[in-house]
């Protein structure tokens, strides 16, 4: 695998899964061969990645939009299906790479592991923010507060 372009994702997802999930220096070694990651708040539609591969050539392209120095989790819950998980965090000090305009992101994610890997990821966030962050219109937003 290719170094770890999203140092503050893997680190998130080991303080969230821990043992859950099979030993990862990166996001992608976490997925299985075959995941399916999908955004379904994407602008423009859903958006769908199928497979390894097509999740780490993502990745690049996020860090290029967006400085995320820091995931902090605020509570991960595990469902009555042992293989799901459900996390949500926020983007802390995050902003657009280009314009530096603060990226006050929430998420939450739906995880479906099987066998130490991640087999099916959602990824729940807001369009506005993100497009904000990086220029392209978007509503002005205050940073969500979670207690933090």
């Amino acid at each position: 695998m290719t170094n770890d372009v999203f140092p503050a994702l893997t680190k998130l997802m080991h303080e969230a899964m821990g043992d859950l999930l099979a030993p990862a220096t990166s996001f992608s070694e976490m997925c299985a061969e075959t995941v399916i990651f999908e955004a379904p708040f994407a602008p423009g539609g859903a958006h769908v990645l199928r497979g390894r591969d097509a999740v780490e050539a993502y990745l690049p392209d996020v860090v290029k939009q967006y400085v995320i120095p820091e995931l902090r989790l605020i509570a991960m819950h595990r469902s009555t299906n042992p293989g799901v998980v459900i996390l949500e965090f926020l983007a802390h000090n995050a902003r657009g790479a280009k314009t530096g305009i603060p990226y006050p992101q929430a998420y939450i994610n739906v995880i479906k592991l099987r066998d130490g890997k991640i087999q099916e990821y959602k990824d729940y966030w807001n369009p506005d923010v993100a497009m904000r962050a990086i220029g392209v219109g978007g509503v002005s937003c205050n940073p969500p507060s979670f207690g933090n």
